[in-house]
């Protein structure tokens, strides 16, 4: 990669300057940089964005003489940049295997945006693009072979700024659109902390747009003094519509590594936009223009435009399409509108829900202009949630947006399940089928029941569906840095609230963990103190297969359904999900907060305490030596006593598992499933017993959580006693 970068002064895989730099520290001797011979000794590479010192620190050097350090700063700064691609392809490059499918035969997308004539007009008043008379564009010989001297990516940029020109592209209503050459450009990654300088990309060429989707994101603030300062920036993913790479032959990249660079270019445009659907990008050598499509369903590829074809309308069309002023033509979700300052930064946005219940739709303002929750990856469900304010009443609430397969089961079912109960998420509206990836024109369908009936790895990816829930807004996620007491009576709550959605609603939650667990609201009463929030894997009691799938936090899932995973390898019987799984995950997770969290709120690595059978080891092991100093004894009791719950019931699932008579199994298995409420209430009792006794050992010292009713507590389930028949 360093040979490739340094070898090709138009490379936009070689920082701005260094070919500059290079051409210098070598003149007078050799016009090929390779052969110089240098005594270079060992040097600190320095940070990764080391680019900046070429412009600070150039200095001129006398005819024929090498001035080492800018060489040293050159080698460092290649071998940084270098790195910088591999960590950002690394990132994206499972996920580009695993997600990979090919466009649709004959797609015409963007077939409406111009018609024949209307280009053919355009291309006869503009003869430095096209020449008529040899039917090629201009820098292509009658051979379709680029001519000696001819700048590709200068090609390029006049056919795209052009057309932009022609068709008004580049100021119409407040919108407006341009090209612009980005190699010298550092489009800034953005990580979880804000924009970062360590990381960026530097296209070709970039469609830089203004509209009501596009806007620089404001500084962030109130985070730590230790997190770096974000990089100022004029330009950046948030504000461009784009990206085209151009390559020419010698240094073109593999169909694998173009991929994975256009790959890290959509997963920037996903983070920076997230109110996008999908993502168009191309990528131009002197044969062709390779199109990409990136959707939450996969990513798809094609030869779009061949430069030997002398049909110019295609490429002309693919312009218009990824620099349309239409941004759901461009792949925008426009519920989502933005609103910036003459800087060019957000000072504010809107969302606007519809309710698919009443069919009406209200317009909410943003609270915050960065989602509270949003995904770093490409593909998959896409889950992002805005916390909004209701333009009527003032008050905050939070709107999930979500993918998932057409075949599954939507998220609203399951919280229509849980209305109006004390521990589970509350739902105010939703709209389903908002968007679905396979109208967007480029890939074949199936449906589930044509896919399930061709069995196997298709080549083409499952129809998802977008749908927008919105909820009430509660607290923070259970275990971070809040009060001992606090932390128990929300892990309480929640529990009862998967009771209330098994017992009542009939439904299992199916991913207990601690990211799907909250804090109800400030000054919640017993009951709502903890909510369950998450219900996308939540299913109906009827509609719970009997096979091995298994659902959940991978941390978090019950030694049940791992065995059911392992089963065609034990050869054991496979057990249904049911309720004592959500209780062995609701452990795992109270273990992770008290076992893991340190006073200060931070979270320590624990790998002993997840060492292999912990839960069915021999002897018993105490789970409360593992619990951080910070807790204190009521904490440590609790999670004894819940150690030995679990362990109880897992040894019965256990033997359940390799019972030899499977009428003797299925019938064990019923009679430990009809005690549900009475394991509820011992895991319940359990939890109330410890605040209980963290109250008593308070002495006197008030909390917040304290001042709430007290709900009636669990009661200890009686001991089953038993008598000895006599023999007859």
């Amino acid at each position: 990669m360093l040979g490739r970068a340094l070898a090709d002064d138009n490379n936009e895989n070689i920082p701005p300057g260094l070919s500059a730099l290079l051409a210098t520290a070598n003149k007078g001797r050799n016009p090929q940089v390779g052969p110089v011979q240098v005594d270079v000794k060992p040097f600190p590479i320095p940070h990764l964005d080391a680019r900046p010192a070429f412009q600070e620190k150039k200095q001129p050097t006398a005819a024929g003489v090498i001035d080492i350090d800018n060489v040293k700063l050159a080698l460092a700064a290649a071998l940084a940049f270098d790195a910088m691609l591999e960590r950002q392809k690394q990132e994206v490059a499972s996920q580009v295997r695993a997600y990979h499918f090919p466009c649709q035969k004959g797609m015409s997308l963007y077939a409406t945006l111009a018609t024949d004539e209307r280009i053919s007009e355009f291309l006869k008043k503009s003869p430095t693009l096209w020449d008529y008379q040899n039917g090629c564009w201009v820098g292509f010989n009658e051979a379709s072979r680029l001519k000696s001297g001819v700048d590709l990516t200068d090609m390029v940029f006049n056919i795209v700024g052009a057309a932009l020109e022609e068709w008004g592209l580049s100021n119409r209503d407040g919108a407006s659109r341009r090209v612009r050459k980005a190699a010298d450009i550092k489009l800034y990654h953005q990580d979880l902390f804000g924009l970062t300088a360590s990381d960026y990309s530097s296209p070709s060429l970039v469609v830089e747009a203004q509209g009501p989707s596009f806007g620089l994101p404001p500084k962030r603030t109130g985070l730590s003094g230790a997190l770096p300062a974000e990089p100022e920036a004029e330009i950046g993913f948030a504000t461009i519509t784009t990206c085209i790479t151009v390559r020419m032959f010698g240094h073109q990249l593999t169909p694998e590594e173009t991929s994975q660079q256009q790959a890290v270019y959509a997963r920037q445009f996903f983070i920076q936009q997230p109110n996008r659907r999908f993502v168009r990008t191309l990528s131009v050598t002197e044969h062709a223009i390779r199109f990409f499509h990136f959707d939450r369903s996969g990513f798809h590829d094609e030869v779009f435009v061949d430069w030997e074809d002398i049909n110019p309308y295609d490429f002309i069309r693919l312009i218009l399409g990824v620099s349309s002023l239409d941004e759901e033509v461009l792949g925008f979700d426009t519920s989502l509108r933005w609103s910036v300052d003459s800087a060019g930064i957000k000072n504010g946005g809107t969302l606007s829900a519809t309710d698919g219940e009443r069919n009406t739709t209200k317009t909410y303002n943003l609270v915050s202009l960065q989602p509270l929750f949003q995904p770093y990856s490409i593909f998959g469900r896409g889950t992002i949630c805005w916390v909004v304010q209701d333009p009527e009443t003032g008050e905050e609430l939070l709107v999930k947006d979500c993918w998932r397969e057409e075949s599954w089961k939507a998220e609203y079912e399951n919280l229509k399940a849980a209305k109006d109960l004390d521990g589970v998420a509350q739902m105010i509206a939703y709209e389903d089928n908002r968007a679905h990836t396979k109208d967007f024109g480029v890939s074949h369908y199936l449906s589930p029941k044509e896919r399930a009936r061709k069995g196997g790895n298709l080549a083409m990816p499952s129809n998802l569906i977008q749908s927008r829930i919105v909820m009430e807004k509660y607290g923070r996620r259970v275990g971070e840095l809040m009060s001992e007491m606090d932390t128990l009576c929300a892990l309480r709550d929640a529990i009862a609230g998967h009771m209330k959605l098994y017992s009542v609603g009939k439904t299992l939650h199916s991913d207990i963990a601690v990211s799907n667990l909250v804090f109800g609201k400030p000054g919640a009463k017993t009951g709502n103190r903890g909510i369950l929030i998450d219900l996308d894997h939540a299913r109906p009691l009827s509609d719970i297969p009997k096979g091995s799938n298994v659902v959940g936090h991978a941390l978090n899932v019950s030694l049940s359904l791992l065995a059911n995973g392992l089963s065609s390898i034990t050869g054991c019987r496979i057990l249904p999900h049911d309720y004592l799984d959500d209780l062995e995950s609701s452990f795992y997770t109270t273990t992770h907060i008290i076992g893991n969290q340190s006073a200060e709120g931070g979270y320590q690595s624990n790998h002993e305490f997840k060492q292999e059978k912990f839960i069915l080891s021999k002897p018993a092991m105490d789970p409360a030596k593992y619990v951080a100093p910070y807790w204190g004894k009521a904490s440590r009791h609790l999670l004894q006593r819940f150690y030995m719950f679990t362990r109880k019931i897992a040894r019965a699932k256990d033997k359940i598992r390799w019972c030899q008579d499977e009428e003797k199994a299925e019938e064990r298995l019923k009679k430990l499933l009809s005690k549900a409420r009475q394991h509820y209430s011992h895991v319940l009792y359990l939890f109330d017993q410890a605040i209980r006794e963290l109250d008593a050992s308070n002495c006197g010292i008030k909390r917040k959580a304290e001042q709430d009713p007290v709900e009636e507590l669990g009661e200890e389930p009686q001991p089953i006693r038993r008598t000895r028949q006599k023999r007859g």
